[in-house]
């Protein structure tokens, strides 16, 4: 199990780390990551424009499965966004799809994981914009939800989000980023994984790991991580959580499309997590998916790992894009670490690899995986500050007690784009949205 405290050790070494992190807290001192109030720590934090000078997910395809998405949005002008159209929604079932783009204020949780990953940081208004984690990497959205819509089965179609994710394949999609809980089967599942994609998913926000395609065998589940590298309230625990990510306090335009604030969720550590193992497999085209995700779990809190070791609460650990570079994925075994030879798992190893009949009979069993039975939490989360996570900048002395006062409890004074009524980020209602 994951030792319950993390510290960085180490001492203050040079000006660049005064630059990197702001250390703040009310009853001690607590490493907080730059541009916290912005919504753009994820990116300064783990040192992403560093990292984009060797790769920015160039050659890999994403595809990201959520709701519609609005590709005018001033940040995603310049990336290559290809909705895939029409949605797998219609207003009812056997009608006409819905068109899968839309400016419309249903895009916005689609339009933010897509910033997230592939933003150009154009910023509208003079305002800062929203840089993507793989801003290099061709995006493919597919609509399988209309957020305040009827969503049925549209005509032509058999299982419109079973039919989506095949579509995913066949359009080439290496990683395929699911941030909601759908009603996808694990035959469905169980190809996309035999195929060779990673699948990365939303743990969900109500403090066990629920849906799906989470809780199904071989899907990495991801839960979030705030700007001080404390979990956010609800983040997802369970024996399935493979990491977390950050997902607090990330900026977001609003559906005004001229204006920004932020958000909290495991979808927004769904994207990050998406555009990390992007940049990885772009330096390494002929790695296999499992030795991409052995990389993802030998890599986490900002160092190399011979041994990885697993805790409820955080999964393998914080996901920490520049120790991830620092490997060559190849040199690690072509296993899943996240498949398991259990009897009760969905689908079930043979079903992945296809070493038995038993994706046949898949949709006898599909949708019956919810995340399994979690365990009790932690009493205390552990901690990793980002002097640690970011790796190549020198180690920092947390001075006096680390508590969990997260960033989300500290009132944000009201400014252009921020909803003064909220003193922290929402998270989205549909259950691991957000």
């Amino acid at each position: 199990m994951r030792a319950l405290t993390r510290h960085a050790v180490g001492a203050v070494v040079g000006a660049s780390l005064a630059a990197t992190l702001a250390v703040s807290g009310a009853a001690g001192a607590v490493a907080v990551a730059p541009n916290a109030d912005d919504g753009r720590w994820y990116y300064s934090a783990t040192g992403l424009a560093e990292l984009h000078q060797r790769t920015t997910g160039e050659g890999i395809t994403v595809a990201l499965l959520d709701g519609r998405v609005n590709p005018a949005a001033a940040d995603l002008a310049g990336a290559d966004v290809q909705p895939h159209e029409p949605a797998y929604c219609a207003a009812e079932r056997g009608g006409t799809a819905y068109p899968a783009t839309t400016t419309d204020a249903d895009a916005e949780h689609s339009t933010s994981m897509a910033t997230m990953l592939v933003g150009q940081d154009a910023g509208v208004g003079g305002q800062p914009g929203i840089p993507g984690v793989a801003p290099g990497v061709t995006l493919r959205t597919y609509s399988i939800i209309v957020a305040g819509s009827p969503c049925e089965t549209p005509a032509g179609q058999e299982s419109s989000q079973d039919d989506a994710l095949r579509d995913a394949l066949a359009d080439g999609a290496d990683i395929i980023a699911v941030p909601g809980n759908n009603e996808f089967s694990s035959a469905a599942v169980g190809e996309a994984l035999r195929a060779g994609a990673i699948i990365v998913a939303a743990g969900g926000n109500d403090g066990a790991l629920t849906g799906l395609p989470a809780g199904f065998n071989g899907v990495l589940s991801v839960g979030t991580v705030t700007p001080d590298v404390t979990l956010a309230e609800g983040s997802p625990y369970g024996e399935q959580l493979g990491a977390v990510a950050p997902g607090a306090y990330i900026r977001e335009m609003l559906p005004t499309w001229d204006a920004y604030w932020m958000t909290t969720g495991s979808s927004n550590a769904t994207a990050y997590t998406a555009g990390a193992i992007a940049l990885l497999w772009s330096l390494y085209p002929d790695a296999t998916s499992g030795q991409v995700l052995q990389a993802l779990i030998h890599t986490t809190d900002g160092r190399v790992n011979d041994t990885p070791t697993h805790d409820p609460a955080w999964g393998y650990g914080t996901v920490s894009p520049r120790a991830l570079l620092s490997v060559d994925p190849t040199t690690y075994p072509d296993e899943n670490p996240f498949l398991l030879d259990d009897p009760g798992a969905v689908p079930s190893m043979d079903q992945v690899l296809g070493t038995t009949g038993e994706a046949s009979s898949a949709a006898s069993t599909e949708n019956s995986a919810e995340g399994g039975a979690a365990p009790e939490q932690s009493a205390a989360a552990p901690e990793t500050p980002w002097a640690t996570i970011i790796g190549g900048f020198a180690a920092i002395v947390v001075v006096g007690a680390v508590v969990l006062a997260v960033v989300r409890a500290r009132r944000r004074p009201h400014e252009p784009g921020h909803r003064p009524d909220h003193d922290a980020p929402p998270t989205y209602s549909r259950g691991n949205h957000g």
